[in-house]
């Protein structure tokens, strides 16, 4: 997950989290960063979550990820 914006696919989830919310998305990373808009999109989403999960193992992110989809 470490490799996000390096080629245009490859994303970590707080990256496809923004790229996924489109130009509004690309807009925030670019007025805070990547993980804080991230934050925030999640957050307006109904789902807080730590900025410390974007920087977990592929593993983990998808456990918590489909958690978060489970319980919608």
């Amino acid at each position: 997950m470490s490799g996000w914006h390096t080629c245009d696919t490859t994303h970590c989830r707080a990256g496809w989290v923004v790229t996924l919310a489109g130009k509004e998305g690309l807009e925030l990373e670019e007025y805070f960063n990547t993980a804080l808009a991230a934050q925030l999109i999640y957050r307006e989403s109904g789902h807080r979550i730590n900025p410390a999960k974007f920087y977990g193992s592929n593993d983990e992110a998808m456990a918590d990820m489909k958690k978060l989809a489970e319980n919608k």
